[in-house]
């Protein structure tokens, strides 16, 4: 049996899986969760692997030992630990090449079957043999709910769901008059009324018709069918127990009573493979004023004639991607002014009509991050925060707060607190994960819960130049030092599909040439103090930018800002704002990003897909 894969190991399969044609525009989540299903093959030696011009049966990984590839009894080359087999053929159907172990090895081995249906292949029934449509109950737990309120909200989502994805989607309802065949709606959802109790058989829900999603309201699945189950609670606290890819936490949250925590809380990230395992399952945030929601169950009306407020239509269109597995999350690098990049793909995705569900970053990142977020919320698109943002870099403010910073980081927490109010990161809608490094223990934290303004002043304390974040027992600094562009917190909350984005350039360094000629100019050049300073400025650069290169290679679409002169420099230069923004909007390169992730996205929509998330894998 193999081991489990390390880190670098997914990395390197991750990018494999993305060259085969049929995969280039799969999700990220969806190929973790294949290789999370790949099975151990270990061939002898002179056991054959595949043969010339069969059926491709899938794809293998090879792990450990030697392959020998042949064509027509001509050896073409020998396959070592690292390499894959089958991602080319696929598109043909047929190998063209015969494969014979050479020595004791060890391979992962993926099904043709699960990579079409990674790809999207057509489905041909509810209930057949191919992939099956969802299945999804509710329920609350800690949560005084009156059960006609949850039904609305079911409802609701259903209406959303067939209004935003295009889904088939069927309600089955308890009730005293029962329904033979699903009836659709003006709304386009199709309902069943069913007797009272659980559901006997499969076919009792859904005996015609070819569903994308069944809904259950009130009802208990049949026996030996997988579902879904949507738990509405009171609060993230409530969710620890939830274990499993199954359950879906929904915090309902009430714009009108706001909660708070005083304090930072985070979950580190591991210092290797996998998550904590009792860590509780990706939530959903639903910001709406329920109480106040005037539809009834039953009511077939289409959604636009509903006459639902902005934010009502927001959190129940939040709360349908994350029922179907369509939430999209973007990670941010740090970068100083750079990190106005960031506030640009911010603008464009916003035209595009691309949502954020979630948005993870480190240093300045997270302050754009901040701004959007906090300012994202009952329908707002979030613009405003980043046109006030913008006006505190031009005016002066944010170079202030960064020379504050070199004292105290508490300068930059009162200007976030300032512009954004006493906000915590609980109560955003948009699952906002700032990233920092906590010096105590080495490892990076994903902050989850607290005041918002203190989680970017500890995301973006950059050691040795403002002062540290201290929560004790905790000594917070820069998260970009162990996470520059955090896409593994993405996939672990949940994302389906990720953009990241790499915004710190690498810089030209451009060294000093000996004063003296032969060898005595060279020795005294490299003892030259001045100069190893800048090798060592030059060196912390690149491998910052080197490390969030390789982090944002996990991300579905990631751009890279490439190499500027004097980046670290540059970085501070907070009042030259629009100089970076217009250099974005020039930037051919990030709008061609930009563009393919809007088509990503528009496949991500308009076709099922299954649930999503590094948990799910």
């Amino acid at each position: 049996m193999a081991s489990p894969l390390t880190v670098e190991e997914r990395r390197r399969w991750l990018y494999t899986l993305k060259q085969a044609p049929a995969l280039r525009h799969t999700r990220t989540s969806v190929l973790l969760r294949l290789l999370g299903r790949a099975r151990p093959v270990e061939p002898a030696p002179g056991e054959g692997v595949c043969q010339e011009g069969q059926e491709v049966d899938g794809v293998y990984l090879l792990r450990s030992g030697e392959w020998k590839v042949t064509a027509g009894g001509t050896v073409l080359l020998h396959l070592r630990s690292g390499m894959s087999l089958g991602v080319e053929a696929l598109a043909r159907g047929i190998w063209p090449v015969t494969v014979t172990a050479v020595s004791a090895s060890q391979a992962l081995f993926i099904p043709r079957a699960e990579l079409e249906l990674a790809a999207g292949a057509p489905r041909h029934g509810v209930f057949a043999t191919g992939p099956r449509a969802d299945v999804v109950t509710f329920r609350t737990q800690g949560l005084e709910l009156p059960p006609a309120a949850l039904s609305v909200l079911v409802e609701l989502v259903a209406k959303v769901m067939a209004h935003d994805f295009g889904d088939r989607v069927l309600l089955v309802r308890a009730g005293t008059k029962r329904t033979e065949a699903a009836v659709r709606g003006p709304d386009g959802v199709f309902r069943r009324t069913v007797g009272p109790g659980t559901l006997e058989s499969c076919a009792a829900m859904a005996p015609d018709g070819d569903f994308d999603c069944v809904l259950l309201d009130g009802l208990a699945a049949p026996d030996g069918v997988t579902v879904r189950e949507v738990r509405l609670v009171a609060s993230s606290d409530a969710a620890v127990g939830m274990a499993g890819a199954s359950v879906l936490p929904t915090v309902l949250l009430s714009p009108w009573r706001p909660r708070a925590s005083p304090t930072l809380r985070g979950r580190p990230l591991p210092d290797e493979d996998g998550w904590d395992a009792d860590a509780p399952p990706p939530i959903c945030r639903l910001r709406l004023d329920w109480e106040r929601l005037v539809v009834r169950p039953g009511d077939t009306r289409p959604l636009a004639a509903l006459g639902l407020d902005a934010g009502t239509r927001d959190a129940l269109s939040r709360w349908a991607r994350a029922i179907t597995g369509r939430r999209v999350g973007l990670a941010l690098s740090g970068g100083g002014v750079w990190g106005f990049y960031h506030a640009h793909i911010l603008r464009r995705l916003t035209a595009l009509d691309v949502p954020v569900d979630f948005l993870s970053s480190s240093s300045m990142g997270s302050l754009v991050g901040a701004y959007f977020c906090g300012t994202a919320r009952d329908g707002r698109e979030g613009l405003d925060g980043l046109r006030r943002l913008r006006h505190r870099a031009r005016s002066g403010h944010l170079s202030a707060a960064a020379l504050s910073s070199v004292v105290t980081t508490q300068a930059m927490e009162w200007l976030v607190r300032g512009d954004l109010g006493s906000l915590s990161l609980e109560e955003l809608p948009t699952g906002f994960l700032p990233v920092t490094t906590d010096l105590t223990t080495g490892r990076c934290v994903v902050l989850e819960q607290g005041p918002l303004a203190l989680a970017v002043r500890a995301s973006g304390s950059a050691p040795g130049v403002w002062a540290p974040t201290l929560q004790p027992p905790a000594r917070y600094v820069d998260g970009a030092f162990t996470s520059m562009v955090p896409v593994d917190v993405l996939l672990n909350a949940g994302a389906d599909l990720v953009f990241s984005s790499n915004i710190f350039p690498a810089g030209h360094h451009q060294a000093a040439r000996p004063l003296l000629p032969g060898p005595v100019g060279l020795f005294l050049s490299a003892l030259n103090p001045v100069a190893r300073a800048m090798d060592l400025l030059t060196s912390g650069v690149l491998l910052l930018h080197r490390s969030g290169d390789l982090e944002s290679a996990r991300g579905d679409l990631r751009y890279d800002v490439g190499t500027r002169d004097h980046p670290l420099l540059g970085s501070m230069r907070f009042t030259h704002v629009d100089e970076v923004l217009d250099e974005a909007a020039r930037d051919m390169a990030l709008e061609q990003k930009l563009l393919e992730f809007k088509q990503a996205w528009e496949s991500l929509r308009v076709r099922r897909n299954p649930s999503g998330g590094r948990r799910a894998a």
